[in-house]
C-alpha cells in the first residue's frame, strides 16, 4: 500500500473500502482499455509488492495480482483503476489472515485438493482462470499446502472443460 501512495502521490484518504479486490470489466468503459496509465512506467513495481503478498499468505487476491501482473507491459488506464481497487481492497482488509489448525495425529488427516475455475473470464481472448488450494484436513486439522491462480492456455468451449482443465493442471502441479 505504502508504495502504490508513493508512486501516486497520494495519502490514504483517497483509498475507500470495497468489498472485493477486482472491478469488472463491465464496468469500465471501452477507451480505458485503449488510454496508457498514468502508473505505467511504475507499474510493475507495485504489481510485484502484491505478487510476493498473495503468494505468502494471501490467496484471496491471487487473480486480482495475476491479472495486473499480465499487463505490466501494456499497462492502460483500466489497469491503474484495477490496482486502485486491489490497494484499497488490501488496506481495508489487512486484519484478514488465513488461519491454520492442527488438532489431529497424522492418522487421522489426509490431503484435500480444491479445483474450481471461470469459464471465459478474460475479456481479451475469453480464456479461462484455474485456480486450486492443497491442505491437509482431519476432523480438527485445516492446513493450507499450497495454492495457485493461472489463465489457462486455450479457449474452452464449456464451463465443465475449463473445470476438467483446471482440475487436472491442480492433479499436475499440486
Amino acid at each position: 500500500v505504502e508504495r502504490y501512495l508513493q508512486l501516486t502521490g497520494t495519502t490514504t484518504d483517497s483509498l475507500k473500502p470495497v468489498a472485493t479486490p477486482c472491478i469488472d470489466d463491465h464496468m469500465l468503459p471501452p477507451e480505458d482499455f485503449e488510454t496508457k496509465g498514468r502508473l505505467a512506467k511504475d507499474c510493475s513495481k507495485a504489481v510485484l509488492k502484491c505478487v510476493y503478498l498473495a503468494r505468502i499468505g494471501r490467496p484471496d487476491l491471487l487473480w486480482a495480482v495475476n491479472s495486473l501482473a499480465r499487463e505490466v507491459t501494456k499497462w492502460t488506464t483500466a489497469c491503474d483503476k484495477r490496482l486502485h481497487r486491489l490497494i484499497c481492497y488490501m488496506h481495508f482488509s489487512v486484519d484478514m489472515q488465513m488461519e491454520c489448525w492442527v488438532g489431529d495425529d497424522p492418522i487421522d488427516c489426509q490431503l484435500a485438493l480444491f479445483a474450481d475455475a471461470s469459464f471465459a473470464s478474460w475479456l481479451g481472448d475469453s480464456k479461462s482462470t484455474s485456480g486450486a488450494m492443497l491442505v491437509r484436513m482431519g476432523p480438527n486439522t485445516y492446513v493450507p499446502i499450497s495454492w495457485f491462480c493461472k489463465k489457462q492456455t486455450s479457449v474452452s468451449n464449456s464451463s465443465t472443460e475449463s473445470e476438467l482443465i483446471s482440475l487436472d493442471a491442480a492433479l499436475r502441479v499440486e
